[in-house]
């Protein structure tokens, strides 16, 4: 990969050539250990496919442009969590709407996050767009590159 200067530049290279951008507004969803079924793979959108760190997730439901499994040793992402979690990205600024059993509260990302998705594939933070206010406190709107297969 060749050297890039500027956001727009990178951005454009990216998603052009081995990457795509993804903008959205970062959810930390979490599950609740207390509630059964939660940490034996469901998801938190209910559907019925486990996730695993080896594959993407299944396609997301309504307001939801992404979401990808992270660990509790993810680079990057501050918030902790008991096992699995997912990191979501929605189109507005509400949070996702999940089943019985998952948490929700804003992500907390810093400059160094970074998501393995199969050993080659990677989520990367490209920047911080804005952190806006919300009854559920302050939600960073953020962009990602994200690799392609």
């Amino acid at each position: 990969m060749r050297h890039r200067e500027g956001h727009s530049e990178m951005s454009r290279d990216f998603a052009s050539n081995n990457a795509a951008i993804v903008r959205g507004y970062t959810w930390h969803v979490y599950p609740d250990p207390a509630t059964p079924g939660v940490l034996a793979g469901d998801n938190p959108f209910g559907t019925d496919e486990s996730p695993g760190l080896d594959r993407g997730p299944t396609t997301p439901p309504e307001g939801v442009k992404n979401f990808w499994l992270t660990t509790k040793t993810t680079p990057g992402l501050e918030n902790h969590a008991y096992g699995n979690a997912f990191l979501v990205l929605t189109e507005a600024p509400e949070p996702p709407k999940v089943v019985a059993g998952w948490g929700i509260e804003a992500a907390r990302l810093d400059d160094s996050f970074q998501l393995d998705q199969r050993g080659d594939r990677w989520v990367r933070l490209v920047r911080v767009v804005q952190s806006t206010q919300t009854p559920w406190g302050p939600i960073q709107e953020c962009e990602f590159q994200v690799d392609r297969t």
